[in-house]
């Protein structure tokens, strides 16, 4: 399932865009095809790899929402599914 993850990082402005799996335990979540988006524009993340499968720990995430319509537009056409 396709969700928007917005991280704790101080100022809560990284949004992350993926396929969201949550685990029974730490690191407690899989997010496959991530992307960062940025004013609307989806960035590779993590930034310097090609990796884009990533495990975050859940007191790194603030929240976990449905992405608009658009948003998720623009994820099908660059994780190309």
């Amino acid at each position: 399932m396709v969700k928007i993850l917005l991280l704790k990082n101080g100022s809560l402005s990284d949004y992350l865009i993926g396929k969201v799996t949550e685990l029974d335990e730490e690191p407690a979540i899989l997010v496959e095809g991530c992307y960062r988006i940025c004013d609307g524009v989806l960035e590779e993340y993590p930034k310097y790899s090609s990796q884009r499968d990533l495990f975050l720990t859940s007191d790194s995430v603030f929240t976990i929402v449905d992405p608009s319509t658009q948003i998720l537009g623009e994820y099908q056409k660059v994780d190309g599914k």
